[in-house]
């Protein structure tokens, strides 16, 4: 702001470049998986836009109320006596400014919650925004609803049961297609991390941040939330089109896994404004000639060990996205089949649904 508006503006034209290499590889992704027959995009650039804005300002205040309440946990658990600040400090602001009232917690208090607020809660609270913005704003045709039924017991006793109720439609052509679930939650996903993306390269502006280009491309070819968003939309599939019933918890329970791991290997959830390792991020360092220096002075053994879990890491990941391929087409032949030869048996399709699934599980045993 106390620049000269000419090299005011110069800055500013070169931050919009740097932000856009965050976009090249999202687009990729988009234009890979996107069938114009099956998706509305003017509903597809909604989603993506409240995301952008509503959704992350939603994920962040509801993180750092979660956050607030896990810190207190811990604290109740493991030093009861930083309540002793109180009336002085509300109990509510507490666990933010312990540092200004030169309290020093424990470390055990400190990994638990930000264990329990970085890979649980965050997690949690950004797979179920996304989850319930495509479910506000797409309403994406489906072949089966969720209703509750009365079921009388053999001792007499009736129970309310939860079920998948088949959709009679007036239209002959059902659901037979994952491709408008997975983009919907791809542009929920993207929304989420583009405005995440802006926001943290616009902060990569210290003295020693180095490569800020580099770092603007990493960002966006980082997968995690494509990742998780086309593990709930698959579970999503499964539940409103072949008719499983899948509850909230087990449909998004792949996603936040996943999103948990990310987050204990280095990714930050929205609620941490700054970051004082941007890089660890990505697992990743930024590349200068020191570096280079030192590793090849390593042997083939030091170097095995050193990155050791970062390709470990990057096997998982290449592993989640063979299954996100693998039962993209799954659920698709699927659909086709339940449309065709089961048609109109929709209980014998069920049943081969959860025989396939036994199947699965003895081949794992």
């Amino acid at each position: 702001r106390t620049l000269p508006r000419m090299e005011y503006n110069l800055h500013v034209q070169e931050n919009l470049k740097t932000i856009s290499l965050s976009i090249i590889f999202p687009i990729f992704y988009f234009i890979a998986v996107h069938d114009a027959k099956e998706n509305d995009l003017n509903k597809v650039i909604h989603t993506f836009f409240l995301s952008f804005t509503f959704g992350y300002v939603a994920c962040f205040v509801f993180q750092i109320a979660l956050t607030t309440l896990c810190r207190l946990a811990a604290f109740k658990i493991w030093e009861p006596s930083v309540f002793g600040l109180t009336p002085k400090v509300p109990s509510i602001i507490l666990p933010w400014v312990l540092r200004e009232n030169l309290y020093r917690p424990k470390r055990i208090t400190l990994f638990a919650a930000d264990f329990a607020s970085s890979c649980i809660m965050g997690p949690v609270v950004e797979e179920l925004v996304k989850l319930k913005l495509v479910q506000w704003t797409a309403r994406l045709p489906r072949n089966f609803r969720k209703v509750k039924k009365q079921i009388t017991k053999k001792n007499g006793k009736k129970k309310i049961k939860t079920v998948m109720e088949h959709i009679d439609r007036f239209s002959p052509t059902p659901v037979m297609s994952a491709n408008g679930y997975v983009i919907q939650m791809m542009a929920a996903s993207l929304g989420l991390k583009l405005c995440d993306n802006a926001r943290r390269i616009l902060m990569y502006t210290k003295a020693n941040d180095a490569n800020r280009g580099f770092y603007a491309l990493i960002r966006g070819i980082f997968p995690i939330h494509e990742l998780c968003g086309t593990l709930t939309a698959l579970a999503l599939v499964k539940r409103d089109v072949l008719g499983v019933n899948l509850p909230l918890w087990q449909l998004m329970f792949p996603a936040v896994l996943i999103h948990g791991m990310a987050n204990f290997r280095g990714k930050k959830p929205i609620y941490k404004w700054n970051s004082a390792t941007p890089w660890s991020e990505l697992q990743l360092s930024p590349l200068n000639v020191g570096d280079l220096s030192s590793l090849s002075k390593l042997t083939l053994s030091q170097l095995a060990r050193k990155g050791f879990a970062k390709i470990m890491w990057v096997i998982i990941l290449a592993r989640v996205l063979g299954f996100c391929i693998k039962n993209y087409y799954l659920v698709g032949r699927q659909a086709l089949k339940r449309t065709t030869t089961y048609a109109g048996n929709h209980a014998a399709f069920s049943g081969e649904l959860a025989a396939a699934e036994v199947l699965k599980k003895t081949k794992k045993d």
